[in-house]
């Protein structure tokens, strides 16, 4: 058993990791140096059926014949070499399987249950493929990266696979996308329609892996040039992902994965391209240097196949990145070709779909994604340096792909350092031309490029001191003198820019200010000469919205407001000392929270960019935000305070507030949740923020409202958004589990009403909040490993996976707490009757844990321990 025995593919992801007892530099190295073949060979280490194999197996003496029998009937449904599948066998036995010895052969000898097994080995042999390719993302992400302990050990490694990884990936990315769908006739009765549609969705899953594999790569080795039109020929024929041969197999849950195999199409062609490097040559003068600079027989190769793309949106940066490569190396060479792809590109919308690309791989948040976004960079860079911003279609769009590519942490850096001629610099002129008549433009590029406290001090600094004012006029007015031409302007008399009582904070411009005057669609665009800080400007904003809430231009000034109140929030969450000089904007928030609720048709948008502003003012202040925002009316609150546990959680004389009526009578019925989300991270931060007694029970029906309206209810809301049901689930637990674990000195209350512990303790052992958690607890783990299997990404610590175990793992928590901190008593309570009921707590927790501890991150023993 034990000579025939190699070591899985997750054991090897776990050892990468650093997740297993080997963790000695050497001990790696021995590790890579064996199972490095495998990494080379990627997909194609598992190897078909053959009659050979076949007799090995039965010419095997240390394993058991049903276990041989049970491994051939794996080698049919897989289609997998008899070896491999008992090695498959074994190592699911060792790895996954829930049972014991005994229940192995009880399974072996009922043949349902046994169809049951091939199918779980099934999602675990799925599993280990995944784990390979991720090995190899995982080398190449930290090869080169001299903080990381085992360098040395990993770049080894890459330098052995380096010469035919592409090759053998992209050979396996062709057969998988041509590869015939599984039948019962050629892999048995076990295969299924649902089945057939579980291998296809690993089918994608593989073919966007081994394409994020291979852009990766190229981020660190130079494509030869003749490789471009190779894969330009390939991806073109292939659709981008869309022309599967088993593309009647497609359902709307498998689009995601579809559009990423379409995105890395598009990104390694771009990435081949080396944009930035072309844009380097240019500026130092060394174009001739560019790999395509003497490339002319590739040159015409790439027009001919660009030019026979259809329109699928993924073309778009590939043609807008080949027509500026060619504009920039051969101008001269067809113009009419350059033409004619710059104009497909911007007609297929390209900056709306790098937004979206970029908006699907996570923020930049892991390797892949900031490599994908530094190249959408170097891209979108180049463009703006190198073509007229008129011509490249609806700004706006070029504003929306800007700050997503800002979104990467490390590009604002790079930002604030070039040229503002130049670049994204050429983007932020233009906006900045342009304010504050167009306020939004700016106010979005601006708080995309806070990420850091130093940051966030530039773009406070660059508001706090601007040297023009943009007005828009009808027609001309009676108290200014024009010049000749009537392209300047002369103030006669001061003007007050809001129409604001006396006494309150405004703006005014000068007698004599001068004005450059600008014809615009029959209208004066005037840029005033004029020096003000736009805090101020932003705090005349919100006392204008203040001033006409009531009123029909509400949703207008809303639309001013909300970018204010973003950008607030955003340089105040990255450097809350900032904080102190914008008192005048923050201390409005409260009394606009209170206005807003009240309108008929309240801007949920605003609200909860409001909301969000206060949580991060909690995190330093929580004493005074509370204070402040309990006069709103916003937070639940009851008129009479009451003194019994069983009194509180009846909920009598309790009022919703603002936030409460607003999610029963706009969030629940058009499914949107912004402000439910923001009310929950406010009142945790509230809870964490060690409120004294009588704050505390002021947060009583706040947490009620959690445990009676929401926590119950919650997963039988209208929904527009994927993934927002399980994020509500986990930040009402992680409320929940941050009150149980408050030490008691945070958690003070009067000897007459009890603590905001023994609130939650008393109504999750005794009422349906409690029922809610146990329901969570048994989502059971076939249900986890179906989300993981299906996430579009190949990180698996990130999505809607990863939340769901978060979700879950707080469940367990939750319920041991409640357990562990409940007063002793005879009584049995609901919570404690269900956990005990046969099937219900028992089998779960021994189904889940093994999950959780092996899988996918340990929650501690004793939560097990406590729960069984």
């Amino acid at each position: 058993d034990s000579g025939r025995y190699a070591r899985s593919s997750r054991e090897l992801w776990t050892i990468l990791l650093g997740r297993s007892a080997l963790r000695e530099p050497g001990q790696i190295a021995e590790e890579l140096n064996k199972h490095c073949q495998r990494l080379l060979k990627g997909l194609s280490y598992y190897k078909p059926p053959s009659a050979s194999s076949a007799e090995k197996v039965k010419a095997i003496k240390n394993v058991a014949a049903p276990l041989k029998e049970l491994g051939l009937r794996v080698s049919k449904f897989l289609a997998l070499d008899e070896e491999q599948s008992v090695q498959l066998l074994q190592c699911f036995l060792q790895e996954d399987y829930r049972g014991t010895r005994d229940t192995v052969k009880t399974v072996l000898q009922d043949e349902r249950q046994s169809q049951a097994l091939i199918l779980k080995i099934a999602d675990y042999y799925y599993e280990e493929r995944i784990c390979i390719l991720r090995c190899v993302l995982h080398l190449l992400t930290y090869f080169q990266d001299e903080r990381h302990p085992y360098m040395a050990q990993y770049s080894q490694c890459v330098e052995k696979l380096d010469k035919e990884l592409v090759s053998n990936y992209r050979k396996q990315f062709e057969e998988l996308y041509k590869a015939e769908a599984p039948t019962w006739e050629t892999h048995g009765n076990l295969m299924t329609e649902r089945q057939v549609s579980r291998w296809f969705t690993q089918c994608l899953r593989e073919q966007s892996m081994l394409l994020e594999v291979i852009f990766l790569y190229y981020a660190y080795f130079e494509m030869a040039s003749e490789e471009l039109p190779a894969f330009a020929k390939m991806f073109k024929d292939q659709g981008f992902g869309t022309r599967q041969t088993n593309r009647h197999l497609i359902d709307k849950s498998m689009d995601p994965i579809i559009d990423r195999i379409g995105y890395f199409s598009a990104l390694i062609l771009v990435e081949g391209m080396e944009i930035d490097a072309l844009h380097e040559r240019v500026l130092d003068d060394r174009m001739d240097e560019h790999k395509f600079a003497g490339s002319g027989q590739v040159r015409q190769e790439m027009d001919c196949l660009l030019l026979t793309l259809g329109d699928i949106p993924h073309h778009a940066p590939v043609l807008l990145a080949w027509a500026l490569l060619r504009h920039t190396v051969s101008p001269e060479e067809s113009t009419g070709v350059i033409r004619r792809m710059g104009s497909a590109a911007i007609q297929l919308n390209v900056f709306q779909y790098l937004t979206k690309l970029l908006r699907s791989l996570s923020g930049g948040k892991n390797c892949t994604a900031s490599t994908a976004y530094m190249c959408i960079y170097g891209l979108l860079s180049f463009v703006l340096t190198s073509l007229e911003l008129h011509t490249l279609g609806n700004q706006q769009d070029i504003i929306e792909t800007a700050c997503e590519v800002l979104a990467a942490s490390n590009i604002p850096q790079l930002f604030w350092k070039t040229e503002p001629t130049a670049g994204l610099g050429i983007i932020l002129d233009s906006v900045c031309g342009m304010f504050p008549h167009l306020l939004s433009p700016l106010l979005q590029l601006l708080t995309a490029l806070v990420s850091d406290k130093s940051t966030a001090k530039k773009v406070y600094s660059f508001l706090d001191k601007m040297s023009f004012y943009i007005e828009l006029y009808k027609h001309k007015p009676p108290d200014v003198i024009s010049h000749e031409d009537g392209t300047l302007w002369r103030r006669q008399t001061p003007k007050l820019l809001y129409p604001l009582g006396l006494g309150q904070t405004n703006l005014r411009i000068p007698q004599g200010t001068v004005g450059q005057v600008m014809l615009d669609d029959r209208a004066y665009l005037v840029r005033w000469e004029y020096s003000y800080s736009s805090w101020t400007l932003f705090t005349c904003e919100i006392e204008m919205l203040l001033h006409v809430v009531s009123t029909a231009d509400v949703i207008q000034h809303c639309q001013r407001v909300k970018p204010i109140i973003d950008l607030v929030h955003k340089v105040i969450s990255t450097d809350v000392s900032i904080a102190d000089c914008l008192l005048p904007i923050t201390s409005r928030i409260y009394m606009l929270l209170q206005r807003l609720t009240t309108v008929i048709c309240p801007p949920v948008d605003v609200i909860a960019s409001c909301v969000n502003c206060l949580t991060v003012l909690a995190s330093r202040m929580p004493a005074k935000v509370w204070t402040d925002l309990h006069h709103t009316g916003f937070l639940p609150f009851v008129a009479n305070p009451v003194s019994s546990l069983s009194h509180m959680i009846s909920a009598e004389g309790m009022n919703a507030g603002g936030y409460g009526n607003l999610l029963m009578s706009i969030e629940q019925p058009q499914g949107e949740y912004d402000v439910t989300v923001s009310f929950l991270n406010l009142v945790m931060t509230l809870v964490r923020g060690q409120l004294g007694s009588t704050q505390s029970q002021g947060l009583v029906p706040c947490v009620v409202f959690v445990l009676k309206e929401m926590l119950p209810n919650y997963h039988k809301w209208r929904y527009n958004s994927h993934g927002v049901r399980e994020r509500i689930g986990c930040l009402i637990l992680q409320l929940i589990h941050a009150i149980l674990n408050l030490c008691p000195e945070m958690d003070p209350h009067s000897s007459s009403a009890p603590s905001l512990q023994s609130l939650c303790i008393f109504s999750l052992a005794n009422t349906e909040a409690g029922q809610a958690v146990i329901n969570i607890m048994g989502i059971g783990v076939d249900t986890i490993d179906m989300v993981m299997a299906t996430q579009s990404s190949s990180d698996e610590s990130q999505g809607q996976g990863q939340l769901l175990i978060q979700t879950v793992k707080l469940a367990f928590s939750v319920t041991n707490n409640v357990i562990r901190l409940k007063p002793p008593s005879n009584v049995v309570t609901p919570l404690e009757h269900a956990l005990t009921q046969h099937g219900t707590c028992l089998s779960t927790i021994q189904s889940l844990a093994p999950c959780l501890v092996f899988k996918h991150k340990p929650p501690t023993c004793h939560l097990l321990k406590s729960c069984f």
